[in-house]
């Protein structure tokens, strides 16, 4: 899962990644998905359309449950967890860098 703000870039290059690993490894049994911390699902909803992403995409509006519960404090944050919803991972940010970390965790977990 990935927390962002949809004005963030790098939570917009980080969506845009996990989308690809998504298409990839979905069918391994692997749910990836973002969470937008944003009150406006209009907005979110456009985004989505605009950059065409196959993976879903809830709000987590001002409630910000889903913040609290994953003690996000810095944005983006991508957060990997196991079967059981154990946390495997944690990253702020997200840097070309990322991807091939990123791509070997979601390997590890479709395992």
């Amino acid at each position: 899962m990935s927390f962002g703000n949809i004005g963030n870039p790098f939570w917009t290059r980080a969506v845009q990644f996990l989308d690809k690993m998504h298409q990839q490894y979905a069918s391994k049994g692997v749910v990836i998905f973002a969470v937008a911390l944003d009150s406006d699902k209009q907005a979110v909803k456009a985004f989505v359309e605009k950059h065409k992403l196959t993976l879903p995409v809830a709000v987590d509006d001002e409630k910000l449950t889903g913040a609290e519960r994953y003690r996000i404090n810095a944005l983006p944050m991508t957060i990997f967890t196991d079967r059981a919803h154990r946390i495997t991972m944690r990253q702020l940010g997200f840097t070309k860098q990322h991807e091939k970390l990123f791509e070997q965790e979601i390997q590890k977990l479709a395992q």
